[in-house]
């Protein structure tokens, strides 16, 4: 071998083991970016889950209104403290829903 191919022989090894030195860490960044997807999933996940219990305990609290059938009076006033931003929501909609501009009026609302 002349001294041109042992440099360009040199020059590739070197590269290769470079390549092969930054693996580790390409992976390591992989691994990292994976898992803060998967947290990410998960707190979507638990929030939608918490939003729909939400739903289901308004239900059960307040349902007999609009004439789903209610758990027990005594457990129902229990708990009506806990749903009252629930109650709320279902008020406005209430006044909202007799005339057809005032959603989009209530939207200007800062409330």
């Amino acid at each position: 071998m002349d001294k041109y191919s042992k440099s360009k022989t040199k020059r590739i090894f070197g590269r290769i083991f470079l390549f092969f030195q930054k693996i580790p860490e390409q992976l390591r960044v992989s691994v990292k970016e994976i898992d803060r997807i998967h947290r990410q999933k998960a707190i979507d996940d638990l929030e939608w889950e918490m939003q729909e219990l939400k739903h289901v305990f308004a239900l059960l609290t307040i349902g007999s209104f609009i004439g789903i059938p209610a758990a027990p009076l005594p457990v129902t006033l229990e708990l009506l403290p806990d749903t009252q931003q629930e109650f709320a929501i279902m008020l406005a909609k209430i006044r909202t829903a007799h005339s057809p501009l005032s959603e989009q009026f209530s939207k200007f609302d800062a409330v």
